[in-house]
């Protein structure tokens, strides 16, 4: 099982780093395909759960909060394909908070690591302490990182996929 984890964060770390590459390559196309991808990705999970709201409705499985979520994720797609500048900022800032708490994750880990006894447990922590700064970036000056989130974004994965690869040397190693 081990070797099949291996090869799947291998996979993951080789994507990861493809995608940012492209990002990087290709900002103005990848920041309006981003923005316009998740607005049809949103707009269908959304409908998605509010048909299955009402296909299920009286069974355990459906809920008002699906019904919540289904119709805040239409709206939120909607909103992105209808306004690409103010979803774009949207963008940012949820992509802001995921690289945050991305990196306070990684940096925790590598805690964890360093106490398993492994050497090399400083390069993690160095990526999630990067994460966390890229996070803050983000977040705390939207306007900015809008012309950049592209950079920012292309960087992030391919830290991300570095990190991937990185992780197939400390599978089973350690218990988080």
């Amino acid at each position: 099982m081990k070797w099949l984890l291996r090869i799947l964060l291998a996979l993951a770390g080789i994507a990861m780093i493809g995608l940012g590459i492209w990002f990087v390559s290709h900002p103005l196309v990848s920041l309006l395909t981003f923005t316009i991808s998740m607005g049809i990705l949103l707009l269908c999970v959304g409908v998605f759960q509010i048909i299955s709201f009402f296909t299920h409705r009286g069974s355990e499985k459906s809920s008002g909060w699906l019904l919540a979520e289904g119709i805040l994720s239409t709206l939120l797609g909607i909103l992105l394909l209808a306004n690409q500048f103010q979803g774009t900022l949207t963008i940012v800032l949820v992509f802001g908070m995921w690289v945050l708490f991305s990196g306070i994750m990684r940096t925790v880990s590598s805690f964890a690591v360093k106490s398993a006894g492994e050497q090399h447990w400083g390069w993690m922590l160095a990526l999630g302490i990067l994460n966390i700064i890229i996070g803050f970036i983000c977040i705390f000056n939207p306007i900015v990182s809008v012309f950049g989130i592209v950079f920012i974004m292309g960087t992030f994965f391919i830290l991300q996929g570095i990190n991937c690869i990185a992780g197939i040397f400390f599978v089973g190693k350690v218990r988080a």
